[in-house]
């Protein structure tokens, strides 16, 4: 099957977006415990540990300029053994929803859809499986590829330039670095809430926002970007197992090179 080639296209824009706008990373590769890759039910933003914030104490940051509110959110988030991101994005007709979760830097899994097509994914160290609907195959690469990989994972890897873009939503550290770039454009706006949880607002652009915790560490609660963008950071501390698919279910990628 070696004459086959897949390739995934259109979801640079969504993940342009999504880079540009979102303020997390992470620290070296961690055990987990437990979750499942897909959808999960919707979580409160937690800007503190697992007891919540009601039981936090207050951290300042509000009192602090923009460069220092972010300097420490930065910090607090990377310093996140675990976390969870989810947000939609409109780039112009184009719709676009993710939700992903992160054990350290080199474990994640979650789910990408734009429109009808849907692409869940599974990252552990250098290698990244790949789970579409028919919609998701029969965009890269036709009828053929349904026929081959419905029900099935691809096995894939972070460096496979023809699915760069969809491995990229698994790299914290990569999203954390375009994020970074717009710094000095950020002012305080303010205090307020996110799910729940006392947050100092930044205004950048008309339209784009980042909101921080102001009890326990200070993380990164959400950022908006304008209308029908929006990434939220949810679940800080709170453990997410990521496996392997089943052998029976892999394909590997490398066939089709």
């Amino acid at each position: 099957m070696s004459h086959h080639r897949l390739r995934a296209g259109h979801v640079s824009a969504a993940l342009v977006l999504v880079l540009a706008s979102a303020t997390a990373c992470g620290p070296a590769e961690d055990a987990a415990t437990t979750s499942k890759t897909g959808s999960a039910p919707a979580a409160r933003p937690s800007g503190a540990a697992s007891d919540g914030a009601t039981a936090a104490a207050p951290n300042g940051v509000e009192k602090l300029p923009a460069a220092g509110v972010l300097s420490r959110a930065r910090k607090a988030t990377a310093a996140a053994r675990f976390l969870r991101m989810r947000g939609n994005i409109e780039d112009g007709k184009d719709k676009f929803a993710l939700d992903f979760r992160y054990a350290g830097r080199t474990k994640a899994t979650g789910w990408f859809q734009q429109g009808k097509q849907r692409v869940e994914i599974t990252r552990i160290g250098k290698d990244v499986y790949l789970k579409g609907n028919n919609a998701f195959w029969k965009a890269i690469g036709g009828k053929g590829a349904v026929q081959l990989f419905s029900g099935k994972q691809l096995k894939t890897t972070t460096r496979a330039a023809d699915f760069k873009d969809l491995a990229g939503f698994t790299d914290r550290t990569a999203i954390f670095n375009e994020a970074v770039k717009s710094v000095g454009t950020w002012k305080t706006a303010g205090t307020g809430t996110v799910g729940g949880t006392p947050a100092v607002r930044l205004t950048g652009a008309p339209g784009e926002e980042i909101h921080v915790a102001t009890r326990g560490a200070p993380y990164v609660l959400r950022v908006d970007g304008g209308p029908g963008n929006r990434i939220e950071y949810l679940d800080y501390g709170k453990p997410v197992d990521v496996r392997r698919p089943p052998a029976g279910t892999v394909v590997d990628g490398d066939a089709f090179q």
